[in-house]
């Protein structure tokens, strides 16, 4: 994901979230916005913040990656109004069969790279017997071949019905 970018649209106004590391004394920690969590490079030293805080167990439990995940693509964008600007598209994020899906806002999708990989966390609703997306987990894929993926990102669907 394009962390600069992310850091340059908060100004100072994002949320620094510390994430503890198992039984380390170290925490991970990330950058948040209301709609995305980017994980802060340990490469970068210092990111003005409007405050630091420990992470929503909610939010671990999606960095945990407790719950169902599926690959997904970029669908199809959807423009709600037909004279808005491309700010204004909504980009659809979908599993291969098609079942499940995931809107994003145009900036939130900004960020994403080429060679990001996307999956849809998803949970099931027991109310309606269905899957209901909760987030877009962005990974990016490992450095060594028997590492695991690396989640960088987790972007929240957009609340606009189109």
């Amino acid at each position: 994901m394009k962390f600069e970018k992310f850091v340059k649209s908060l100004a100072s106004s994002g949320v620094i979230y510390n994430q503890p590391i198992s039984d380390l004394p170290i925490c991970d920690r990330w950058l948040a916005s209301p709609s995305v969590f980017m994980r802060i490079p340990v490469t970068v030293k210092s990111v003005t913040a409007a405050a630091i805080q420990e992470m929503p167990k909610a939010i671990s439990k999606m960095i945990d990656q407790i719950g169902h995940t599926e690959y997904a693509e970029l669908a199809e964008a959807i423009m709600p109004f037909p004279d808005g600007g491309i700010k204004d598209c909504i980009r659809v994020f979908k599993t291969k069969d098609g079942t499940m899906s995931i809107k994003i806002s145009n900036d939130d999708w900004s960020l994403i790279e080429k060679s990001d990989l996307c999956e849809i966390l998803y949970a099931y609703d027991l109310d309606t017997n269905s899957t209901v997306a909760k987030a877009l987990l962005v990974k990016q894929y490992p450095e060594l071949p028997d590492d695991e993926d690396e989640l960088v990102g987790i972007i929240f669907p957009v609340n606009l019905e189109v």
